[in-house]
């Protein structure tokens, strides 16, 4: 059996520079996805999904 000293917790410092920008980064781009799915939800429906499907007169849908 060791005889050492229990490990301390280390002291809490003060954010590195890279940690802010890191930080600064993630907010940049939650801010970005959220402007681009309010971007895409103001499109009407046709021009917002993405798919083939074409809406027929009496309420079917054509590839």
């Amino acid at each position: 059996m060791s005889l050492s000293k229990p490990s301390k917790s280390k002291p809490i410092r003060p954010p590195a520079k890279r940690e802010r920008e890191l930080e600064l980064m993630r907010s940049y781009y939650e801010q970005e996805l959220i402007n681009m799915i309010r971007a895409r939800l103001a499109l009407p429906m046709n021009q917002r999904t993405n798919f083939l499907r074409v809406r027929l007169p009496n309420g079917g849908s054509a590839l």
